[in-house]
This record gives structure tokens, sequence and C-alpha cells, in this order.
């Protein structure tokens, strides 16, 4: 008898109806207890994985047809290895918390109405795999009882990164699930900060900047603001966490310059960006992370005249401090350099950018996000070599 209607389609119910048993985790459709042939020419058992996402409750294929695989590699019965004609990659990963061995790629002849429906898709790699186990034994089948579960993975985001399922990157993705991030200075490179650290599934980021926006100060922000807005005397902070409150949670403005009477603020954090450009409160606030063990990135621009050639000379700083490396945040710039900065105060959009996104990758390297096979201390932009510039230990 056809199970109760639980599934969020009629594609993923008919699955559960056959006898099909069916998780939805987050963005992945498994279907679990596959038969198939091992190698040694005995029957196993594996899991189908692909992506699976809808639109207003309608189920979205993209023309997707591939699926993971957890068994190990699949063959016929006469001992031959079906790689060739599913497999399209062998890497080894972890996906939807499970461990996968490949991943299958296979077009149906004629291609009809393979693309339409997720039922399609899988049934069509649930009858590769099990004829030729049905051939060891003609009583072993994918369908048994039927079930159907759903594991809805907390997210800050009001609607699904659709690309870390289709590539599969949910255990990379991970690596950055922080509980909170703060970023003391949100002008023309805290906010490309921001921008880039709002999109990854923090808990908490909490922004601190005591400024209201200037007119001038769009011109080097992402996004576009309307004179309306520029000219309304918006605290940074609060303007940018209700930005982003359209796409996620957990963006908190604090409208307030960190110093000596407030660095506690920051205690508790799981890693802080320092954008300031005043010397000595980053040297307060890089002393007092240091005190507390938290890792810091700190980063700075400089851009200079060539009145020779009429033409900029533009240099950009990322600068990690970890627990283990703790002596740097005495490298640091923390002089006063006030009458300097009202000189010398020349910013341009993609040195800021530059200079954010330099830091997010080292952090991102920091988690284990990228892989690292050089670990500097400080990485260098200077835009008339065209080159960065890396400082410290730079081999694992």
């Amino acid at each position: 008898m056809p199970a109760s209607p639980t599934a969020p389609d009629l594609h993923i119910q008919r699955l559960v109806d056959e006898g099909h048993e069916v998780t939805i985790d987050g963005g992945y459709l498994i279907v679990d207890r596959i038969p198939y042939v091992t190698s040694a020419r005995e029957i196993a058992w594996g899991a189908l994985i692909c992506q699976y996402r809808s639109v207003d409750g309608v189920p979205q294929l993209d023309n997707d047809h591939q699926c993971w695989f957890s068994g190990s590699m699949p063959h016929r019965t006469d001992g031959t290895s079906l790689e060739g004609l599913l497999v399209s990659d062998k890497q080894a990963q972890t996906i939807a918390g499970r461990p996968v061995q490949m991943r299958f790629s296979n077009k149906p002849e004629p291609i009809g109405d393979f693309f339409d429906n997720h039922y399609n898709k899988v049934t069509h790699y649930i009858r590769k795999l099990s004829r030729h186990a049905r051939d060891i034994d003609p009583t072993v089948s994918a369908t048994s009882v039927g079930s159907y579960r759903r594991w809805e993975v907390p997210s800050v985001f009001h609607y699904a990164n659709d690309a870390i399922a289709l590539s599969g990157l949910d255990a990379v993705a991970d690596k950055l699930r922080l509980r909170r991030v703060c970023i003391v200075g949100v002008g023309g490179t805290g906010s490309y900060l921001l921008d880039a650290l709002a999109k990854e599934e923090i808990e908490c980021i909490d922004l601190y900047d005591h400024d209201v926006i200037e007119p001038k100060n769009p011109f080097r922000m992402p996004g576009a603001m309307s004179r309306e807005d520029a000219y309304a005397c918006h605290y940074k902070t609060l303007w940018l966490a209700s930005c982003y409150a359209a796409m996620r949670t957990g963006v908190t403005g604090h409208p307030q310059r960190i110093d000596a009477d407030n660095v506690a603020e920051l205690a508790g954090a799981d890693f802080v960006f320092i954008a300031v450009d005043h010397g000595p409160s980053r040297g307060i606030i890089a002393r007092f992370l240091a005190e507390q063990r938290i890792p810091f990135i700190d980063v700075g621009i400089g851009v200079d005249k060539r009145a020779d050639v009429a033409s900029l000379i533009a240099r950009a700083r990322v600068t990690l401090v970890t627990p283990d490396t703790a002596h740097l945040v005495d490298e640091l710039p923390t002089a006063d350099d006030s009458e300097d900065a009202v000189y010398n105060n020349i910013q341009v959009l993609e040195i800021n950018a530059i200079n954010a996104m330099l830091a997010v990758i080292r952090f991102k390297q920091y988690l284990g996000f990228y892989a690292a096979d050089e670990h500097p201390d400080v990485i260098k932009y200077v835009s008339s070599w065209n080159a960065l510039v890396l400082r410290g230990p730079t081999q694992a």
C-alpha cells in the first residue's frame, strides 16, 4: 500500500511509495540501500546522493545528471568494472555527512524525460547498479518498506546557497561555521570584509565603528547607496547591518569606537579583523586579542602620489596573528600618524577590495577551507610591482 504523502513533491513521494529509503538532508537527496556488485563479485549496499533544491516548493533539477555514491567501485557479475560507464571522478570526500568514494555521470540513450525530475534521475542509476546484483540473487531489490526523513540544517541565511550542494562542498564550508567574528572598522576595507564574511555560515558578525556615512564613503564600499542615504548621516555599522539583514541573520552593528575602555567587547570572539586607520587604537586592540589568545588579522593600505607621472602607487598589507605568533603585535603600525593620514589618506575602491579579499583568503586558509603550501605571517601587495610579497614562515 502506498505510504501516506509526506515528501515535499510527488516525485520524491513516488520513490517512497515504491519502497525506497529516502532522506532529504539540507540541500541533498539521499536514497539508501542500493544493491550493487563489488570487485569480489559479492552483493553490497550503497547510497546515492545528489543535490536537492526547490523554489517556492517546486523542485529544480537544473539539468544536473550526476550523483555521488557511497559504496565501492561497482562491477558486473563477470568481474569487469562499471567505472568507464558510470564514474566521472573518484575523489573520496564527505557529502551530507557521509563518506563517498566517487561521483556518477551517465546519460541514458535516448535522454527522453531523464532531466524532468528527481525520480527519473535516481531510478536511472538504481537500475544501472541493481541489475547486476539481481544476476547474482534475483530476489535482491533496492525497495522494501519505504521511508522518508528530512533533516533541516540550521542556517543564518533566509535562503539556501545551492552552489554548496551542487559542488559537494558542505564539508569544506562547515569549517567556516564559527560562532562569532568581529570586524573593527567598517570603512572601505572593512565593508568589503563584511561583504565576503556575511556570505558564510558565521553565526554572529559584530561590527564596530563610530563613524557616520559621508557622501564620499559609498564610492569605496560594496553596492550602491541613494543620494538621500548618503547624506542622512547613518552610522556605518547600523547601515551595513540593515543591508545584510535582507539576506541573513546575525549581523549586528555597534556604533562605537573600540578603545581601552571597551576593548573587552571583543572577548570571546572566535576571530577578529582589525581594519582601522588609527595606530594607537590598533595597538590597544591587537594587544588585548593577543592576551586573550584570539586569532586576528590586521589590514592596512597606503597610496602615494607619483607627481612626475601623475599616477599612484598602492600597497596593501595583511598580517595574521595567532596565539603562536603573538610577537607580531610588536611589529604592527601603532604610532599616532594622524597628521600623515590627513595628508596622505588616499583610498581607492580596488585597493580596499584587494586588501579585504587577501585577508579573507588568509582567514580561510587558517581555518583549512583553502589549502596552504605556504604560511606567511604577512602578505603585501604592491601595485607598481604587480606582485605579492610574503614575509615570515612560509613552509608548512
